[in-house]
């Protein structure tokens, strides 16, 4: 698996939440539900400390969480490392946690700045893994 080290931007979202295991969360569903696919970004985090996994939506300019409903929030920027996983995309899910493990390990993990999933299409997420700069 490759890496890049990058430096993003801070994104405004709007998200839903759920706690618990990520792939039994049914927040992206009920996102889904208020957020149109087409024309918008969807991200994911999860808290591994307090099993918190939000599903969120990139806000445009003039939008705030309220535009959908839903509260409203910001994805740090700063230094990640960054890799893409691409397939079908169950075949993606169940390699998101592996590859954000193998990346903790060569990388280390800022602590203070959760990892982020880009959900760019069914077929590739690219995942964000905070590090220190």
């Amino acid at each position: 698996m490759s890496y890049r080290i990058i430096e993003r931007a801070a994104i405004r979202v709007a998200y839903t939440t759920s706690i618990g295991d990520p792939s039994a969360s049914d927040a992206f569903q009920r996102l889904e539900q208020v957020v149109p696919l087409k024309g918008n970004r969807f991200f994911a985090t999860f808290d591994s400390l307090t099993q918190e996994y939000r599903a969120c939506v990139a806000l445009k300019a003039g939008q705030g969480g309220a535009w959908y409903g839903l509260p409203e929030g910001v994805l740090p920027g700063g230094t990640y490392a960054s890799t893409k996983l691409v397939g079908p995309f169950a075949d993606i899910v169940a390699r998101i946690a592996p590859a954000f493990a193998q990346m903790r390990q060569e990388h280390g993990r800022d602590p203070a700045r959760l990892p982020i999933e880009y959900y760019k299409r069914s077929s590739e997420i690219v995942l964000y893994l905070p590090v220190s700069p």
